[in-house]
């Protein structure tokens, strides 16, 4: 859940600060302040209101650079959250559930996209350097795990049937990109359905 609410900024484990930052949610204008990538979260206050917002890691699928103004006017830091924000005054409310009362609308998953615009385009590279390198810290917990951990999991399982299973009856392993995908994975891709080249660096994240 992310609210906008008075707010105070981060103290610890800023990798990067950013004045003079637009932040926009689904093209919608929310104001200028100032853009926190923190270690844990990433943040954004308003200049004028002192009113902001942290997000946490794990609720962001995808960031990227976008630099094409034909996608949208302005130059930013694009972000892409797993989970419906609603703006209708205040205040910002971020519902990964997206708890709705039609069932036909939980078989899709929600996104929002966020974009942080800031004045000086100059330190956009920084601002995704620091994204990357704090979004490490957070890896997907259903990506711990290697391909090898898979198949030698799988081999002991194959060790205590193999006195119950005849010659060609082995138990089948699935090739890991059948296992299962992650939250940001081909689901986020299908939602987000971009035009090839729309951003200039991109980064799913873990």
């Amino acid at each position: 859940m992310v609210v906008l609410s008075n707010f105070l900024t981060p103290q610890e484990g800023i990798r990067h600060e950013e004045q003079n930052t637009t932040v926009y949610i689904n093209d919608r204008e929310v104001g200028k302040g100032t853009f926190y990538i923190t270690e844990s979260v990433l943040s954004w206050v308003n200049s004028d209101t002192q009113q902001g917002f942290s997000l946490e890691y794990p609720h962001i699928s995808l960031h990227a650079i976008s630099r094409d103004e034909q996608v949208h006017p302005r130059q930013c830091l694009y972000v892409m959250v797993d989970g419906k924000v609603d703006l209708p005054d205040m205040p910002l409310l971020l519902s990964p559930d997206n708890s709705s009362e039609n069932e036909d609308d939980d078989e899709d998953t929600p996104i929002t996209e966020m974009r942080f615009a800031p004045d000086n385009t100059n330190n956009l590279e920084l601002m995704f350097q620091a994204m990357n390198a704090c979004q490490a810290l957070h890896p997907d917990p259903q990506d711990s795990f290697s391909d090898e951990d898979i198949y030698e999991d799988a081999a002991e399982d194959y060790g205590e049937y193999s006195e119950e299973v005849g010659a060609g009856d082995a138990p089948y392993i699935l090739p890991t990109e059948q296992i299962g995908t992650s939250h940001n994975g081909s689901e986020a891709e299908e939602a987000m359905d971009v035009e090839a080249g729309q951003f200039e660096d991109a980064e799913e994240d873990p």
